[in-house]
């Protein structure tokens, strides 16, 4: 029972803050990339399989909750990635885990991605000019795909502002040109959750305590016509503690994020120096013991690039300086080995070429060449050839195929796989041998007058998996070691994704309808990934009327898997479970509806300003987040139930002004 109940604390408590506050809520160098823009009214214009370069100000139309349209909720909702759920900060697409996935700021690696688990990214969508999305991973070393943030390309002519300020959350960025060649952006966030919503904040009679806040910083020069000169700061802190519940643990946690680089583009040739860094501190005490459980990842790295016609050249070599988990137990006498920084170096050489063949037929070719140093200073080699080729047929309509092998010589582990702050990362070598997979799709795109169909088939093999199968209560009991914790196996992932699209009109929007399967395999044998939902609905409509934008995002789908208890008996105090074969039971499935509307009062000149009211959870679904086992002391009476957000419903209103 502790052992559950002190992994439901630290799991229960992010996710209530999450309710709580959620419910309160390259450019592409490809040549088949698709690009779009505000000149149209739409909310998506993509084709599965491609890159596709979205322009935030067409973001902006998507139904916001709590007045934020948040990026990678944007392509969450999407039919090839899976919607996140409260307790699930992951992005998950095409079944592949959270870690296969690279989320970055020009390029450069942002290793945690979430505030508040998911509601809210690390991206100000305010601060950025476009993104870019890709289901398969081209140019790094990934297994999943790329959600990649663009800031500012040109300089502004005149003093630019965007803010908001509701309920739960404040947001602002400045533009200020600083001459006719250079300017600066300055961007701020900050959580206001525990001003209003600060006595809601429990779970199971537990108080909690959260807030975040970040801050981003962009300069921009460009000397020449064909230089342009930038560089990126970001900074974010997240921080969480709860009170001793009836289990008898308190928790004190934070994690933080810190990046910086800086890029110059020289007509064809393009180069970036960075560091990035993510640090967590937690500790949680139970029964006079304190678990101290210090992890970081930092990553220090070049990379540049030249385009010339169809050829494209590649070089990336970065150093990872990497802390795993580092047990630390005090007031037991239990005493770990500490962990070492673990220091690799991982090099890539990539070579593309693309053309087209007739008037109907695009091709690709890419070839990555990797070398990667252990921390045991051994060495690893591997290829990575893509193929990828579009068809445009009579009509309008395109077939592209994709395949390839991927490989990835970096890790992230913990007490789940679906991106919670208390994961850590591994480098290849001690722990593991380099991930890899083989995988390929088609997609079909079909054109009618005002709608669009998608669909897509795809098919991955994981090769190189590692599980985390220890618990918090092995950790504070003594007896634990990484090296045991992990187990080793491989994994596949297969599906069929569907989206039809209206693109044009005052009502526009998308229904995107997934079905696949997410397998692990391992000693133990054969079953879904923590992640996997084998049926999702999301539909997304935005209707636009007088001053009035009216929105709406529906989430159904299939519950994921939990390893459910056979029987439960107590001895000496202690509650024993039997556990049914791992991930074999399933949850509730899941149903949210959001709503959202957006009023725009009378500009003055270039002022826009209006008032966002929105509704999360519209329906009032008590979503299942998790199973326990429980011990009522007063009828001294043994209980596995189910665990349910506590909030159903909230809604919010928020004021922006832009100029």
């Amino acid at each position: 029972m502790k052992a559950l109940r002190g992994i439901l604390i630290i799991q229960s408590a992010l996710a209530l803050s999450i309710c709580i506050e959620a419910k309160a809520q390259i450019d592409s160098l490809r040549l088949d990339s698709t690009v779009f823009s505000a000149a149209r009214r739409q909310l998506v214009d993509i084709v599965p399989g491609q890159v596709t370069t979205v322009d935030m100000a067409e973001l902006a139309a998507m139904p916001s909750v709590l007045g934020n349209s948040d990026p990678l909720h944007f392509v969450q909702m999407l039919p090839s990635m899976q919607t996140s759920s409260e307790i699930d900060a992951g992005i998950h697409i095409q079944g592949c885990d959270h870690q296969h996935n690279l989320v970055a700021l020009d390029g450069v690696p942002i290793y945690g991605a979430s505030h508040l688990m998911g509601i809210f990214s690390v991206f100000n969508p305010t601060h950025y000019r476009s993104m870019s999305y890709s289901t398969t991973a081209v140019d790094v070393n990934r297994l999943g795909g790329v959600i990649d943030m663009h800031t500012r390309r040109t300089v502004p002519k005149q003093l630019g502002l965007d803010a908001s300020v509701g309920l739960v959350s404040a947001q602002g960025t400045l533009e200020l040109p600083l001459s006719s060649k250079s300017a600066l952006t300055v961007s701020g966030r900050g959580s206001l959750v525990d001003l209003l919503y600060g006595n809601y904040l429990r779970i199971e009679k537990v108080a909690l305590s959260y807030g975040f806040s970040d801050v981003n910083v962009s300069w921009l020069w460009t000397p020449t016509a064909e230089d342009r000169i930038s560089a990126d700061f970001y900074y974010g802190c997240d921080g969480v503690v709860s009170d001793a519940g009836e289990g008898g643990m308190s928790l004190d946690m934070g994690w933080n994020n810190l990046m910086g680089a800086l890029h110059w583009t020289h007509g064809d040739f393009q180069q970036s120096a960075y560091y990035t860094r993510y640090t967590l501190n937690a500790e949680a005490t139970q029964a006079e013991r304190t678990a101290h459980l210090p992890s970081s990842i930092a990553t220090a790295g070049y990379r540049c690039g030249w385009n010339s016609g169809q050829l494209k050249l590649l070089a990336d070599v970065a150093m990872h300086d990497i802390l795993p988990q580092d047990p630390q137990i005090s007031g037991a006498g239990i005493e770990y080995e500490p962990q070492e920084m673990l220091r690799s170096f991982e090099s890539t050489l990539t070579a593309g070429w693309s053309g087209a063949i007739g008037y109907n037929f695009e091709y690709s070719a890419t070839l990555g060449a990797q070398w990667f140093l252990s921390a045991e200073k051994k060495s690893y080699f591997g290829l990575s050839p893509q193929l990828a080729g579009t068809w445009h047929l009579d009509g309008g309509d395109k077939i592209r195929v994709n395949a390839g092998v991927h490989r990835q010589y970096l890790f992230q582990t913990g007490l789940s796989n679906l991106g919670l702050p208390f994961e850590f990362w591994l480098p290849a070598g001690k722990y593991g041998a380099p991930q890899w997979s083989v995988g390929a799709s088609v997609a079909w795109n079909k054109p009618f007058e005002t709608f669009e169909l998608d669909s897509e088939l795809y098919g991955r093999y994981l090769g190189n998996q590692l599980e985390y199968v220890s618990s918090f209560q092995d950790i504070i009991l003594g007896g634990y070691s990484l090296e045991n914790s992990l187990r080793k196996g491989t994994g596949y992932a297969y599906g069929v994704n569907l989206m039809l699209r209206k693109t044009e009109g005052k009502l526009t929007g998308w229904a995107g309808l997934s079905v696949g399967r997410s397998m692990r395999v391992f000693d133990e044998g054969t079953y879904p990934s923590n992640h996997e939902r084998i049926v999702e609905l999301n539909m997304v409509g935005s209707y636009k009327i007088g001053r009035w934008d009216l929105g709406a995002t529906l989430v159904a789908a299939g519950g994921t898997p939990f390893t459910e208890v056979r029987e439960y008996y107590m001895v000496s105090n202690t509650i024993i479970s039997i556990m049914e074969p791992r991930n074999s039971g399933r949850l509730r499935p899941y149903f949210r509806l959001d709503l959202n509307a957006r009023l725009n009062f009378n500009s003055r000149g270039r002022v826009r300003h209006g008032l966002n009211f929105s509704v999360y959870n519209a329906t009032a679904q008590n979503q299942e987040i998790y199973r326990s086992v429980k011990f009522d002391r007063e009828l001294m009476a043994i209980s596995y139930e189910r665990m349910n957000l506590g909030i159903t419903i909230l809604p919010s209103v928020g004021y922006f002004i832009k100029f």
